[in-house]
C-alpha cells in the first residue's frame, strides 16, 4: 500500500506500539488487557495526540470499519501540510465507528488537535488491517537473492562448523565423525 510519509512513520511507530502491548513481561499475552488500560488512561494520555499520537492510538485498536477503502487509500497518501489532507468530518463519512469507540472518540474530538488526531488514526487503523506490502525481509531478499531466513541458516551453519572444529581443537570429539 502506498503511504505518505507522515503515515508511512507512524505505521512504524504505531506496530511497535501494539507489538509492546502484546505480552506482558514474562512473554504472556496481555494485549485484551492492555488495550483496556490504555481506555482507561485515555484522559490522562489524551494530552499526547499531538506530539506521540501512536502512545494515545491503540485507544481505537479495532474500533473502526472502513465501508470506502477507495476514500482511505486516498487519505494515507496525504501529508498533514498539505491541502489536501482530509478533515474529521469529511472522512468520517469513509469510517464506522464501533459503539464501544464512541465516548472515546466524543473525548478526543473534544480536544483542539482531536480531528486531525482521528484522521491519523483512522489512516492508521486502516493500514494496520489492510496493507499487504511486502515486509523488509523480501525487499532484502530480491536486492541478495536469498532471504533473511537463509543467511541466517547459513550463518548458523557457518557458526556451528566454526564451533565443531574449535571443540576438535580442544580434544574432544567432532560432531563430523
Amino acid at each position: 500500500m502506498k503511504k505518505s510519509y507522515y503515515f508511512s512513520e507512524l505505521s512504524s511507530a504505531y506496530d511497535a506500539e501494539l507489538q509492546d502491548l502484546m505480552s506482558d513481561s514474562e512473554g504472556s499475552p496481555a494485549l485484551k488487557v492492555r488495550l483496556m488500560e490504555k481506555r482507561k488512561e485515555l484522559k490522562s494520555i489524551l494530552p499526547m495526540i499531538e506530539f506521540s499520537p501512536e502512545m494515545v492510538l491503540p485507544v481505537f485498536y479495532d474500533g473502526f470499519s472502513f465501508p470506502n477503502a477507495k476514500a482511505m487509500a486516498a487519505a494515507v497518501l496525504c501529508e498533514p501540510d498539505d491541502g489536501d489532507f482530509p478533515n474529521w468530518n469529511d472522512l468520517s463519512s469513509s469510517v464506522d465507528v464501533a459503539s464501544w469507540a464512541t465516548p472515546f472518540l466524543d473525548a478526543v474530538l473534544a480536544e483542539s488537535a482531536g480531528e486531525m488526531f482521528m484522521v491519523t488514526a483512522a489512516c492508521l487503523e486502516f493500514i494496520r488491517k489492510f496493507d499487504t506490502s511486502a515486509p523488509v525481509s523480501e525487499a532484502s531478499e530480491s536486492e541478495s537473492g536469498k532471504s533473511d531466513e537463509e543467511d541466517g541458516d547459513d550463518e548458523g551453519r557457518d557458526l556451528a562448523e566454526a564451533g565443531d572444529d574449535w571443540m576438535a581443537e580442544q580434544g574432544f570429539d567432532s560432531f563430523k565423525s
